[in-house]
């Protein structure tokens, strides 16, 4: 019988689950591996210079595309490098399966160089955290790695392989099988029904909407259920592209949540206590969510059930049809125009009144002509910032499902590198990064793998020079949050990237126009957008509140 090396068996695991992408950094255990890709046209191997910036692009691929990507990292430091993305990739719902050479077996547990626990580094952040034992186990782990990665909610998984074993040679014709595609299911007609019952005893409910409506591809069905019940959709935090923004019943003001009666919570993720605090203590609370341990999670759920998110979601909008009366259909629009006016007086204070001709740029002026430049279908992916977490989510409108990205776990770095990983995917659409200048020197090094691989993005540098999310909260002198930059555009231009810097607002939208169109010529390009430093812009609530007492 035929006999296959462990590197080889690992190459053609990847094959069989259908990886196209390995991202990560060159290193003496890895040789192996690397020969054996270096031979495998399917797969393309990825060069990166921090293993952060591989794990962000993982992340981007992934979580744009639902397929699965690798990063492929060595023992100890190489793979402790990736931690900050694998905790963006598990908050983020993204397929990430992150490979690494451990020691020798025979090494392991006598201080050998480099010898490090990653299995229990990795635990906490991921679905699956394992060392295999033998190399005849490579293709068993690894098949049962990526089915836990992609099964139910998808996230990311480690598998630690101990270098001896790429050596060492295994059976051939151990079945090298894809996995198979998890599909959900709804609950039993009884509860549909129960569910159904109290939506409509309901006078006052609303639904909070989480990342599981993209990964269940239930964005039409949940349009229709709150279109049907009448009822307001709260995104959960950075969730802005579950529906088209304006639509009259997505409402991105959490503060709805404080006087309604019953709360209907679908594909939600992290416990976003911000919203929750706003809910009523005898609000009745319903969940529908793809992964059980969000049940129950922050309060106890009078129904909750594990299902998939579009059929369950389908199914109480059937039932709600039939059980709608001519009593209740008028109750509904009423209460379908109450909620359509309040986001209309929310979008009439959106902007700020003044100040759009003002340099340096405000934040909201940055975000308008970026908003009127860009197609609708244009992806945006963009970091834990003041102006990402606060400004964006208030004045920045998306029009298509998984056309917005961001760092779900509070890592700074993600938007540069997730926008080539999506960019990868997506190579005809528009990318476009918008990263902080703290964020962007933290990963700069992915320009050069950018321009390397030919993966050209727009990135817009917001060049405050501060940690604005911090300075805010901060008094005078404002310790560690004021940043001294280096010249972005000859740094980009190093790069082979092309750069501009943008000082007055009218420059804004021919800046990024051209821009756009050096990325649609095969090039990235980065603007350095000079914005005003003060820390009273940092957000809506700082800004109006100055403005008031003024």
């Amino acid at each position: 019988m035929n006999k296959i090396s462990g590197a080889r068996a690992i190459v053609e695991c990847l094959k069989s689950e259908g990886v196209k992408y390995v991202f990560g950094i060159a290193g003496a255990y890895l040789v192996p591996i690397l020969e054996v890709l270096a031979e495998t046209p399917e797969i393309q191997y990825i060069s990166v210079r921090h293993e952060q910036v591989a794990t962000h692009m993982a992340d981007g691929y992934s979580r744009h595309t639902g397929k699965p990507s690798v990063v492929l990292a060595t023992r100890a430091s190489g793979a402790s490098n990736t931690v900050l993305g694998i905790v963006t990739a598990y908050s983020s719902d993204s397929p990430v399966v992150v490979i690494a050479d451990l020691p020798p077996v025979q090494s392991m547990g006598r201080g050998e160089y480099q010898d490090f626990d990653l299995v229990a580094l990795f635990k906490p952040i991921t679905k699956f955290s394992y060392q295999v034992e033998c190399a005849s186990k490579i293709p068993y782990i690894l098949h049962k790695a990526f089915t836990i990665a992609l099964h139910g909610r998808p996230g990311p998984v480690f598998v630690g392989i101990p270098s001896n074993f790429f050596s060492e040679e295994i059976e051939s014709s151990l079945p090298f099988k894809r996995h198979g595609t998890w599909m959900g299911s709804q609950p039993p007609q009884r509860i549909i029904e129960e569910i159904v019952d109290m939506l409509l005893e309901s006078e006052n409910p609303a639904i909070l909407a989480g990342n599981g409506v993209n990964l269940s591809g239930a964005n039409e069905e949940l349009r229709m259920l709150a279109e049907t019940l009448a009822a307001p959709i709260v995104p959960e935090y950075c969730q802005l592209d579950l529906l088209p923004t304006t639509h009259p019943l997505f409402i991105q003001d959490r503060e709805i949540l404080s006087d309604i009666d019953l709360l209907f919570t679908v594909g939600t993720n992290l416990p976003d206590f911000y919203m929750w605090s706003e809910v009523p203590k005898d609000a009745r609370i319903v969940q529908v969510e793809l992964d059980d341990a969000q049940v129950c999670k922050v309060r106890p759920a009078d129904i909750g059930v594990t299902a998939d998110p579009k059929a369950t979601l389908n199914a109480i909008k059937h039932n709600l049809i039939k059980k709608i009366d001519e009593e209740t259909r008028i109750k509904l629009k009423k209460r379908y125009k109450r909620i359509k006016d309040l986001k209309e007086r929310f979008l009439s204070e959106r902007w700020p009144k003044g100040e759009w001709e003002a340099s340096p740029i405000r934040p909201w002026r940055l975000l308008r002509d970026l908003r009127e430049t860009l197609s609708p279908n244009a992806i945006l992916t963009h970091d834990s910032g003041a102006l990402s977490t606060h400004w964006l989510s208030r004045c920045f409108d998306f029009y298509t499902p998984k056309t917005c990205y961001c760092c779900l776990g509070g890592v700074m770095g993600f938007a540069l590198p997730g926008a080539l990983g999506i960019k990868l995917a997506e190579p005809d659409r528009d990318v476009v990064a918008l990263v902080g200048d703290g964020s962007f020197m933290m990963v700069n090094s992915a320009l050069t793998t950018s321009v390397q691989y030919d993966i050209p993005v727009l990135i817009i540098v917001n060049d405050n020079s501060s940690y604005m999310q911090i300075k805010w909260r901060q008094k005078p002198p404002y310790l560690g949050s004021n940043l001294l930059n280096p010249d972005l555009v000859k740094l980009a231009e190093s790069f082979g990237v092309y750069a501009e810097r943008v000082e007055s607002p009218s420059d804004l939208k021919p800046a990024i126009k051209r821009g756009l169109n050096e990325t649609r010529n095969g090039r990235t390009a980065l603007l350095d957008v000079v914005t005003v430093s003060d820390p009273k812009y940092a957000t809506p609530e700082t800004y109006f509140k100055t403005c008031s007492s003024s």
